[in-house]
This record gives C-alpha cells, structure tokens and sequence, in this order.
C-alpha cells in the first residue's frame, strides 16, 4: 500500500511539474509583446499604401466607366440627331422638356443626353406646363442627382451648394446637383477670352424671358468659324462629318478642374480663404446646376498650356483669387494621382499624364487643325 501511494504522488508530482513548465511556456515576456506589437505595426505600414493604391486603381475603374456611358450616350444621341448635344444657352437657362432638342433646346449638353443615360424620368418633369408650375418643375431638375456624373475620387453624389445669381425658366438653386465631368469645347478660349461665351448668343433680357421659348437668337457664323473647334459648343452640337481630324484624335468629355477646398464644403474656414469667398459655390466653374445651358461647369477646353497638377494646384502668382477658379475654370484636370481621364469620340476612355505635351493636348481638342 506504502508504494502504491508513493507512485501516486509521484504521478501527481510529474503532473504538477507539466502544468508549470507549460504554463510558463505560453506566458510572453514585455519585450517579446512589444516586438510582436512593432512587427505588426510595420506590416500595416506596409500594407496599407497598397490597399490604398488598389483602392485607386477600382476609383480610376469607376471613373473611365462613368466616362464611357456618358461618351456612349453622346454617340446615340449623334446617331439620333445627327449632330452631338447641343451646349445650350448659358447658366441662366436650364433643361426644358417641352421645346425639344438642339439650338432652340435652352439645357445643356447633360440635360439633352439623359433619355440615352436612362433617365428620361428626369428629363420629362415639367412636360406640359407652363408659367410658375414649369419655373418650379424645372428646378426640380436642376436638384436632380445622377451618380454617373461625380468622380469616386472627387466627391460623393449628392446636392452641393450653387450660386444661381440669373435664373429665367427656373427658380434660383442653393442646393444643385453638379458634374465632375465636362464636355469638349474645342482649344480656341487662349485666344480671346472676352469673346467666348459670345454675348451673341446670351439671353438675359426680360424681354426674352416673356416671349420664352421664341426668343430671338442671333447665329453668328462668323464667330463660330473663327473661335469654335470643339465638340459642345454655345446652342451647337457638332456633326460627326465635321470632325476632320477623326474621332480617335478628338477629345469628347473628360473630368474637369475643380480645387480640392471646394469640392463639398458649404463654407469653409475663413483662415485658409479670403474673406470675399467663404461659399464652396463661390466657383464659376461649379455654382450651377449640371443641367443649365452654356457654362465652365459642364464645358471646357484643351488650350496649348500646360495641365494642372490635380486639383491640388492653383496659380501661385494669383494667390487665393484662383482658388476659386478663377484662371483654371476652362481646364480639365483630375483629382486622381494618375492623371485626368477622358473619352474620345470614338467612345475609347483613356488616363492622360499631367505632363502630357501641350502642343498634343491642344490638338486634340480641336476638330478640325488637321493634328492627327
């Protein structure tokens, strides 16, 4: 009995020892957490600017596809009309659904290719009416958000605030909804400035706005010959035969420029931006509904001048006047790091370098410089 108990404890004893040593063995020691706690930290470091880059690369995806259905859309609507979208009248008109299409069409280029986008809801609301019923109608176009038209990298879609400081067949806008994206106007605005948009084509006289929709429009050929050579022009849509240089060498919509402290502040910090200009809206290259006529907010173009670097960038020399746009509000630009993206006539998207030569960039924004 006397060895029987002994081997007990002695097994016991053995079983005590193992639990000890094992215990002892799983326990970590401060140094060893704190190596496992640096080495997982530089792994995140590591990781991260990749899950961030793959990120980017889905955005610029997203971006170019956006590009394409409204490139695509465009298209149909030259087969339909044999002409591409027309730009509208100005910023002080918006899409009406009861004068039709083309020059006598007040909407711009957006507003006119929504039935090929799907969105023929939107572009019917006011058909029918008349008088304050329409004005409010067509407001409610104007507040209209399409997903399509914001970059993933810019902003969400959603309203954004506007400075609607004219409106004629609509009720002035706090809250519109916006593009990222604008249509090619051709490479002549380096030229002369004054004289694009023409006061030609600009209608914002009490007296138009009571003969609305017949109001008079005087068509100077002349001036569109001399400073038009883009795709959307002020109450004209170019014919695909006009496209001389071809469809492949001729840009048709791409992303805009727009500084990053706008893109969806209602006010911003009065230390970082001069006192005149504490509205994101204050922009006049993004104060307006996507569906107005003629306007930096949906038209831009490809002059001989270098691009901007992103968004990021503003004319130093002019200091925070152009942060509101003020020098780059006819340029396209990016808020991606790859570059800017744009569609081709042809319906091709491509990613542009920013360093892209100027001299290439100018051609093709023109439809006619016979640049190939």
């Amino acid at each position: 009995m006397r060895g029987a108990q002994l081997a007990v404890e002695r097994s016991l004893s053995m079983t005590r020892l193992r639990t000890i040593a094992t215990k002892q063995q799983r326990d970590f020691t401060l140094v060893e957490l704190l190596v496992v706690i640096a080495i997982i930290g530089i792994l995140v470091a590591l990781l991260l600017p990749a899950i961030q880059a793959a990120r980017e690369s889905a955005r610029i995806m997203r971006c170019k596809n956006n590009l394409r259905q409204i490139s695509m859309a465009m298209l149909h609507y030259e087969t339909a009309h044999k002409s591409f979208p027309a730009g509208g009248w100005s910023s002080a008109w918006i899409g009406d659904p009861n004068v039709g299409t083309g020059p006598r069409q007040p909407g711009g280029w957006i507003y006119q290719s929504l039935p090929y986008l799907e969105q023929q809801p939107v572009a019917s609301i006011g058909l029918g009416q008349t008088g304050d019923d329409l004005r409010s109608s067509l407001s409610e176009i104007g507040k209209s958000v399409t997903p399509m038209f914001h970059c993933p990298s810019r902003r969400p879609a959603r309203f954004y605030p506007a400075m609607d400081l004219v409106a004629w067949n609509f009720k002035a806008l706090q809250l519109a909804a916006k593009t990222d994206y604008a249509a090619n106007g051709g490479n002549n605005i380096h030229i002369n400035r004054v004289s694009w948009p023409s006061p030609d084509f600009e209608f914002v006289t009490s007296d138009c706005y009571e003969k609305y929709p017949n109001c008079n429009w005087m068509n100077k050929q002349a001036w569109m010959d001399k400073y038009w050579n883009g795709i959307v022009g002020d109450h004209n849509g170019v014919q695909m035969r006009q496209i001389t240089d071809g469809t492949f060498s001729t840009f048709l919509t791409g992303e805009k420029w727009l500084y990053e402290l706008y893109y969806d502040l209602v006010t911003v910090d009065a230390a970082a931006d001069n006192a005149a200009n504490k509205m994101a809206a204050d922009n006049p290259g993004d104060d307006g509904s996507m569906y107005t006529g003629y306007d930096f907010d949906s038209v831009r173009v490809c002059n001989n001048i270098s691009l901007p670097k992103r968004d990021t960038e503003y004319d130093l020399k002019n200091g925070q006047q152009d942060k509101k746009g003020a020098l780059f509000k006819e340029r396209f630009c990016s808020a991606h790091t790859a570059g800017v993206n744009l569609a081709k006539c042809d319906g091709s998207v491509d990613t542009w370098n920013f360093d892209v030569d100027p001299l290439v960039w100018s051609s093709f924004g023109a439809i006619n410089d016979g640049e190939l």
